[in-house]
């Protein structure tokens, strides 16, 4: 195990218990488990081409993963039984699993590999995160019919550990090769479960594979999966989620309301799970390619203005923890010697601004240069998280107080994509939840800026040479905890984003559902071991 794997797991266990207790009775097969989603509801079921927190819940159980990673952070064994890397690590040769066959029939083997990585990387696959996960990627060779040789463009230390996460999941090459377009609306894998319906807005629904033999070896059991379906149904209300849990109308909640998680722990016939996932904490991303943000110093200015200790301490019921840096406490590689770096200083965010030459007001206390107002645009979608509008409307208000008028907007869904994608804002929101540090160089390196030919995740659009080099030195380095330090220190000096809070995932459920679990590669619940005790 690497350093950075031992940190996770130890990271994980520290966040909270990662599987619901086993009955002392023997497993039961059988019966239909439903789970309340928050609503967050992927715009394509396509695992290679979303990014939604709610998407592992939605493909994991069609689409298993080339490789399982442990809940003690070693790489395990999964559709790839062993694997080989060369010593300049630009090469990986996967020996894969024999006998796995996929929902259409098709069969498992190398050439189906291949096609996956290509279909990540094609362009019109639109993927927001896994070309991104496999940029070095550059080709592959079938060895033979179980053997596939896969070629780096440049060494990448995280690659087997993104290759366990559920966003990498495998499709039918059948599918991808004949009906690339049929994916985001029906998937087939080679999962636990095979994909039923999807009617939007309301639910997703599974029903068993009979034929599955080949789950995870650190799975507690073999076979098919105890559940016969499975039904994932999406409450965007936090209220509606939490009474149809306490109702009995399903048997399990994703991402519990914070002003409900002391009455769910104090319910004698309700258990609680809950993990802080690794990557990038909620944040608001900065732009900065364009006034006012291009300036360091009035974004400097903004994250000094907001109290983000008191924002996030009344939005959640206390429950979250207020972020420390560019990347959550359970993530590798966080630099705890920055704890505590980012303060509150209203003082210290006006001096900024005045140094920045925003020195004149208006009328309305809004600071003036060249006659030109100190503003910026915020536009959100319509049905933006109860919680992170709280915090949108505290960060204005605490702007306002230095001089800088944030203009939130609610433009019609078309128009906020197209303006996100042309980078026609000021500000945005989001987090990355990945198990590398390597989110750094996804979030912040100048490669990720979004072009016409590819989409990126440097929402921010921040260009630094000097981070850009300590981010690349890193993802290539099998020892990168210095790298990965100084390139966190950097971004607490270019202040690109306003990290709120490290994001928890907490679940509660029924007493009745047994072995519930997350995934421990990217933090999401799993039903392969889950039945039900009634």
């Amino acid at each position: 195990m690497t350093k950075t794997l031992a940190v996770l797991a130890a990271a994980l266990l520290l966040a909270g218990c990662g599987t619901a207790p086993a009955s002392t009775r023997a497993t039961k097969s059988g019966g239909t488990l439903v789970l309340g989603e928050n609503g967050q509801e992927p715009p394509c079921l396509d695992p290679h081409g979303n990014s939604s927190s709610d998407g592992p819940v939605t493909t994991v159980p069609v689409a298993d993963s080339l490789v399982w990673f442990d809940a003690d952070g070693t790489i395990q064994p999964w559709l790839a039984d062993s694997w080989k890397i060369s010593d300049d690590g630009l090469k990986y040769t996967f020996k894969l699993r024999q006998g796995v066959k996929f929902h259409d029939g098709a069969v498992w083997n190398a050439e189906a590999l291949k096609v996956n990585f290509e279909h990540m990387k094609d362009p019109a696959t639109k993927s927001p995160l896994a070309a991104a996960y496999i940029a070095p990627y550059k080709d592959a060779k079938v060895v033979d019919d179980h053997t596939l040789e896969v070629r780096l463009s440049s060494p990448y230390a995280p690659f087997l550990d993104i290759l366990a996460q559920g966003y990498l999941g495998m499709i039918s090459p059948k599918q991808i090769k004949e009906a690339p377009q049929s994916i985001c609306e029906h998937p087939i894998g080679s999962g636990p479960f095979i994909f039923d319906k999807w009617t939007k807005g309301q639910s997703v629904t599974y029903h068993r594979n009979p034929d599955y033999n080949w789950g995870p070896k650190s799975a507690k059991h073999t076979g098919p999966a105890y559940l016969e379906k499975l039904e994932i149904r999406f409450l965007t209300e936090d209220a509606t989620r939490y009474n149809a849990l306490a109702a009995g109308e399903v048997h399990a909640i994703d991402f519990t309301p914070p002003q409900n998680v002391e009455d769910v722990k104090a319910n004698p016939d309700l258990g609680f799970l809950s993990v802080v996932r690794p990557g990038h904490p909620m944040a608001f991303w900065l732009n900065t390619s364009r006034a006012p943000f291009d300036d360091v110093k009035v974004r400097q200015a903004l994250l000094a203005a907001v109290d983000r200790e008191s924002i996030i301490k009344g939005i959640s019921f206390g429950q979250y923890q207020v972020a420390q840096g560019f990347v959550t406490t359970s993530t590798p590689g966080y630099a705890k010697g920055l704890a505590g770096t980012i303060a509150h200083d209203p003082a210290k965010a006006s001096k900024l601004l005045d140094e920045a030459g925003w020195m004149e007001k208006d009328k309305d206390g809004i600071r003036l240069k060249n006659g030109k107002r100190l503003t910026a645009y915020f536009p959100i979608a319509a049905n933006f998280p109860a919680q992170r509008m709280q915090i949108a409307v505290q960060t204005q208000a605490a702007a306002r107080k230095i001089g800088l008028d944030i203009q939130i907007q609610t433009p019609p869904e078309q128009e906020l994509t197209d303006r996100n994608v042309k980078g026609d804002y000021d500000l945005t929101s989001g987090l990355w939840a990945t198990n590398t540090p390597d989110v750094l160089w996804i979030q912040y390196s100048s490669k990720n800026i979004t072009t016409d030919k590819r989409r990126g995740q440097n929402v921010a659009r921040l260009s630094d040479p000097r981070l850009d080099d300590l981010l690349e030195r890193a993802r290539e380095s099998a020892e990168p905890a210095e790298l990965y330090n100084q390139a966190q220190a950097r971004l607490l000096e270019l202040a690109p984003a306003i990290p709120f809070y490290d994001d928890p995932r907490p679940v509660s459920y029924q007493k009745k559902v047994r072995d519930l679990a997350f995934t421990p590669a990217y933090p999401s619940p799993y039903f392969y071991d889950t039945w039900l005790d009634e």
